[in-house]
């Protein structure tokens, strides 16, 4: 068998769907050993032009133009690349229906008789931007995604949320599999002799960084000792440093930027809460890990997020784009450390239960096999 997968971006660059394909690329080569997988991404976040992660499996990059981060759009290399690097028998992945290149291999595969299975990552429409970047991006959906959707040979959502938007914007009935997760031994251990609240993603208003500001003011007031820790970076970071500065709670907040996959479990596991403020999501790779781990996680109810946290059960799910709503979740998790304990333990439980690799590589196996 040979996989052709065709991810926006691929480790070293951090992301949700980057992390999504590389994992299930590792599980689907430990279970198949007449597998090989290609990967034809795109060269954000650098990595070598090639390199390989093992015997049966290579990255290529191709040269990106970025106009709007982090969408990257191929040149001409990238069809050379295609024709190169596929055979007759060989299986094309895509993901996510907005990308250019996913759409370009969409036509590719058709025009040459490959098979290919369509990953629908997302749960929404765009969210982020004004009236314009949403009326772009909801035409692109329509433009590029439906037929991308339409013509794949089989389509899998990433979340039981996916699966609904897929089935509004195309009326293709896709397969329901959710990613797995696995952190490995690591546990939440909260660092002593300090609490505070860890934000993980992108720099980008849809990802709620302004509402998550607003709501701490009045609990940094109330906390001498509490403070926020933001992961990531984006196009939008200097707004949000902006922001604090004009709020007043600059020297509270530690910006950390990019990190290394190590800082980041170790972020994750030592912080007293993980705030997810997003206004549009998947299947919330952060919100996961942090579940996996019995992380103490408030977040806000998009995407396919209550798959992962029910609120007042295993964690809290406010609305998105409500500061106010975000704010009181977090205080009454502050406030009550045994409900947090127990609501987190309850969260790890269930998402070792519910997050398997094992039901997503037999399913893969199936349909890259015919």
């Amino acid at each position: 068998m040979h996989i052709v997968d065709l991810a926006s971006a691929y480790p070293p660059h951090k992301g949700g769907l980057e992390l999504h394909a590389y994992e299930l690329h590792r599980h689907l080569l430990d279970a198949n050993p007449d597998l090989r997988i290609t990967v034809l991404t795109s060269n954000l976040g650098g990595g070598a032009a090639e390199e390989s992660f093992g015997d049966r499996w290579t990255v290529k990059r191709w040269p990106a133009w970025v106009p709007v981060n982090p969408l990257p759009v191929p040149g001409p290399k990238f069809f050379r690349m295609l024709k190169e690097n596929s055979q007759p028998d060989s299986v094309l992945i895509t993901h996510t229906r907005f990308f250019v290149h996913a759409a370009l291999a969409g036509w590719w595969a058709k025009r040459h008789g490959l098979r290919r299975i369509h990953i629908e990552h997302g749960s929404s429409p765009v969210q982020s931007g004004g009236g314009f970047v949403k009326f772009v991006a909801n035409t692109v959906d329509f433009v590029l995604g439906r037929p991308m959707m339409r013509q794949a040979d089989a389509v899998v959502a990433a979340s039981g949320a996916a699966a609904e938007f897929t089935r509004r914007l195309s009326g293709v009935e896709p397969y329901v599999q959710r990613r797995g997760i696995d952190m490995g031994d690591t546990t939440w251990q909260p660092a002593t002799g300090r609490t505070s609240l860890l934000f993980i993603g992108r720099m980008l208003d849809g990802k709620g960084v302004g509402d998550l500001l607003i709501a701490v003011v009045p609990l940094l007031a109330e906390r001498p000792e509490l403070s926020v820790r933001l992961v990531g970076v984006g196009p939008n970071m200097d707004e949000f440093r902006a922001q604090a500065v004009q709020l007043g709670i600059a020297d509270r907040l530690h910006w950390l930027g990019a990190v290394s996959d190590e800082q980041l479990v170790a972020e994750l596991s030592s912080t007293t809460l993980f705030v997810n403020p997003s206004w549009t999501e998947g299947l919330p790779t952060t919100v996961l890990e942090a579940a996996a781990i019995g992380l103490p996680v408030v977040a806000t109810d998009v995407g396919s997020t209550t798959e992962i946290v029910q609120d007042g059960e295993t964690g809290w799910i406010v609305p998105a784009k409500r500061p106010g709503a975000l704010r009181t979740a977090i205080r009454e998790a502050l406030d009550n450390p045994d409900m947090r304990v127990d609501r987190a333990e309850a969260l790890r439980k269930a998402t070792k239960a519910n997050f398997s690799w094992d039901a997503t590589v037999e399913l893969f196996t199936k349909l890259v096999r015919g």
